[in-house]
């Protein structure tokens, strides 16, 4: 089964205090952690455990990655994204696709190469059958690439759809190619959706588009879509997206939206209402 995970790249926060808090002390500043140290701050559920299986230097800034059906890994790399608070080089096509195998089934990769280089921010990734569909920042074309002499670095580009350029805010545009299980492909944003068809790339129409950072679907094939702006990790589960999309009163806890961060912050965009009482968002 092919898995496709995003990484949001803004919090999902909820305003859970009427209360507008105030720049708070406990301000967290240690800087990044190790390896070590990450693992040994993160807390499970009895019965879970958790190993390392691929880290730096291997992967820069992931924001999203899927396996093809041997367990072969693809990450989504931005390595241009906000590297100051101007963006500085941000559209600089310096980011890429990289590729990762486990070679003696221990669990860890221990192969890796980079698939495709010197991209604009790609942003949706999804293996196939031997081809690796991609899309990248600024428009609405999406490619299929292929490894043709097996080195791990793809050497064949296919155009499979051509939607044209896409303008804007980059963290407004489409993510997503979750292949669901009704057998279409879906990405947020735009109100469509694609399969293949007797080898043929095909589309239709939806209602309407929704989501903005991440998509994800169950077990069952219900479809979840999330906003970052919008602060909602989870909306538009009620029907499939054919149908039309709509959000039924009661269909989330009342604390579905607050996150529970480890550390007070001194400020973030929006200003102060945004921060509750404990200095946390």
């Amino acid at each position: 089964m092919k898995l496709n995970i995003f990484f949001p790249l803004g919090l999902f926060v909820a305003l859970g205090h009427s209360l507008i808090g105030a720049p708070g002390d406990d301000v967290y500043q240690k800087g990044f952690l190790s390896i070590e140290e990450s693992h040994k701050s993160i807390e499970l559920p009895e019965g879970y455990s958790l190993e390392l299986v691929l880290s730096e230097p291997q992967i820069e800034e992931p924001v999203a990655m899927a396996w093809d059906g041997n367990g072969v890994l693809y990450v989504v790399e931005m390595r241009t994204y906000m590297q100051t608070a101007d963006a500085t080089g941000e559209q600089e096509p310096r980011s890429r696709i990289s590729r990762h195998e486990d070679t003696n089934g221990d669990g860890v990769y221990d192969k890796s190469t980079v698939f495709i280089d010197n991209l604009l921010l790609p942003r949706m990734v999804l293996p196939l059958d031997d081809r690796v569909m991609v899309g990248i920042t600024n428009t609405l074309d999406l490619w299929n690439y292929r490894d043709t002499d097996d080195d791990g670095v793809a050497d064949e580009k296919v155009k499979v759809f051509e939607g044209g350029n896409r303008g804007g805010n980059m963290e407004h545009q489409p993510s997503g190619l979750v292949w669901n299980l009704d057998n279409w492909i879906y990405i947020t944003y735009q109100n469509v959706r694609y399969r293949y068809t007797n080898g043929e790339f095909k589309t239709q129409r939806l209602p309407r588009g929704g989501g903005q950072w991440g998509l994800t679907q169950d077990d069952d094939g219900r479809l979840y879509y999330s906003t970052g702006g919008g602060e909602n990790p989870a909306f538009f589960f009620q029907q499939p997206p054919i149908y039309g999309m709509f959000d039924a009163p009661g269909q989330t806890e009342a604390n579905f939206r607050t996150v529970f961060p480890i550390a007070a912050v001194p400020d973030v965009q929006g200003g102060r209402r945004r921060v509750a009482a404990n200095g946390g968002l």
